[in-house]
Order: C-alpha cells, then sequence, then structure tokens
C-alpha cells in the first residue's frame, strides 16, 4: 500500500506585517508627543512680549523674515532694525559714540601722566608746551584709539633702523605703562616725502624696518600677550603736516603706537615672526 503524502506546512509570509505595525505605532505616539508639546499658549506668549516692549521702549514687533542680527560692516545697521519706538537710531548712535570716545580720552589721560611719571618724574610734561617737532614723545587721541608718537629723530640716527641707546630707555618706559592696557598695538613706521634710496630700499622698507625694530624690543621685554603687538610700514602716506618745510618733514618722520580699540583680525603675525634677530647697520 503506497504511502501517503504528508501535505507542506503552510509558511506565513506576512509576519512582517506585526513589526510594521508596531512600528507604525510607535510612530504615532512619537508625533502625538512632539504635537503636544508643540502647543503654546499664545495669549501667555504675547503678554510676556509686550511687556518686555514696554520695558524697553520698543513699540514694533521684530519682522518674522528677520534672521539673526548681520555681521560685518551692516552689523550695526542691523542692530537699529530691533531698537525702535521711543529710542532714534540716532540717539543711540551718538551715546554710544559719546562713551566710546569718554573711555579713550580717559585712558589717554592716563597713560600720558604715567609715561610723563616714567620719564620725567613729574605729573606733567615739562616739554608740553614746546612745538611737536621738539617734544621726545607725546600722547594724542585717534579715530582707532590713542596714539603714542616717537619722534626717529630720538630713535634712529638718519637713515639707519638700529635703535639708540636713548631710544631703548624711552620704549622701555612705554611698555612698562602699557603692559596692562589689553589691547592689540600696532607699531607704524613713518617717513617724510624725500625718496631714500638706500641699498636698493625705498621709504616703504625704511618704515617697515623701524617699526619692525621697534616691535621686536617690545616683544623682548614680554610684558604684552603673544600676537598682541604688530609692525606696518606707511612710508610718506600718513604725514602729520606737510612736507613743505625741514620742521614739518622731521615732524612726519616718526613711529607711533596705536593702542587699538576696534581690534583688527585680518592680520595678527605670530610671535615667531618678530622674534629678535641681527639687523646690520645701512650705510
Amino acid at each position: 500500500m503506497p504511502k501517503k503524502k504528508k501535505c507542506p506546512e503552510f509558511e506565513n509570509h506576512e509576519r512582517w506585517l506585526v513589526a510594521f505595525a508596531d512600528m507604525m505605532t510607535l510612530l504615532f505616539a512619537l508625533f502625538v508627543v512632539l504635537y503636544a508639546i508643540a502647543i503654546v499658549n499664545t495669549s501667555k506668549v504675547k503678554q510676556v512680549t509686550e511687556s518686555m516692549q514696554t520695558a524697553f521702549g520698543i513699540k514694533e514687533e521684530i519682522p518674522k523674515e528677520e534672521g539673526t542680527i548681520p555681521r560685518g560692516p551692516t552689523a550695526t545697521e542691523g542692530i537699529f532694525r530691533y531698537i525702535k519706538g521711543n529710542t532714534s537710531r540716532e540717539q543711540i548712535l551718538q551715546k554710544i559714540i559719546r562713551e566710546r570716545a569718554a573711555i579713550i580720552s580717559a585712558q589717554a589721560r592716563n597713560v600720558e601722566q604715567k609715561l610723563s611719571e616714567r620719564l620725567y618724574g613729574t605729573k606733567q610734561f615739562p616739554d608740553s608746551a614746546k612745538k611737536p617737532v621738539d617734544r621726545v614723545i607725546y600722547v594724542a587721541r585717534d579715530p582707532e584709539g590713542i596714539r603714542i608718537t616717537l619722534l626717529a629723530r630720538i630713535l634712529f640716527k638718519p637713515g639707519e633702523y638700529t635703535l639708540t641707546p636713548e631710544a631703548y630707555k624711552i620704549i622701555q618706559s612705554v611698555a612698562e605703562v602699557l603692559k596692562g592696557i589689553g589691547r592689540v598695538i600696532r607699531v607704524e613706521g613713518h617717513t617724510d616725502n624725500i625718496p631714500y634710496e638706500r641699498n636698493g630700499m625705498s621709504n616703504w622698507e625704511l618704515s617697515t624696518l623701524r617699526a619692525t625694530t621697534v616691535t621686536k624690543f617690545l616683544i623682548s621685554t614680554k610684558l604684552f600677550p603673544v600676537g598682541s603687538v604688530y609692525p606696518a610700514g606707511f612710508a610718506e602716506t600718513r604725514p602729520l603736516s606737510e612736507n613743505d618745510s625741514a620742521e614739518n618733514r622731521a615732524l612726519n618722520r616718526r613711529v607711533d603706537l596705536k593702542i587699538l580699540y576696534d581690534n583688527p583680525t585680518d592680520y595678527i603675525p605670530p610671535d615667531e615672526q618678530l622674534g629678535n634677530g641681527e639687523k646690520s647697520t645701512k650705510e
């Protein structure tokens, strides 16, 4: 008698539906929770917004299409977009300018007094009544911050870029005063408009080398953070006076220490680029 064939076992091809149903249930629960979190009490938000606007004198809401306050040259305009109503743009701008100018003026007076005490042992520059060209050093406000001017005649011999013995003492005194100012200092070299033609160099090289010499000495004092002092040469492009007389040309031959209140971010040379090195005296 032939054997009875067994029927093949039924294979369930729809077992994946169980896992799929579980996943859909979890997703549904997730979206329910997210929806519940997203629901806010708009009336309370409006009350808080109105109270803050009243406190800060802001009468208009921030436009929805506006994003974050922009950076760069248009940052000021971006700020004023959010300050409207009782406080005008001009009033806020003038207030900022006045406060900044007051801070710079106060620090400039403080720097001048300390320099005078270190150099002369008195609270007033003894040569303050002299003409600028006859002074050793003078301090002034500058659009970028504070400017300390050292005339080239007290720092270098004519046509050279190595410091004189007297220059080391003066620059050391300046460094002691500025060591805690907490600002970036740009050392600027300037010349008059008479062409400089030694060893194939021009006023650009001379002004840059003089600024670098002063910068290297300031760094060697170890009184300033790395990268906070850097040189720049401007040749005859930024005169303090017209180059129409020997006296005025002597005034334009100078090294300025600019204490910057808008610190540059585009170029701060690393300290190793400003390390001490040998400099030859030009003929």
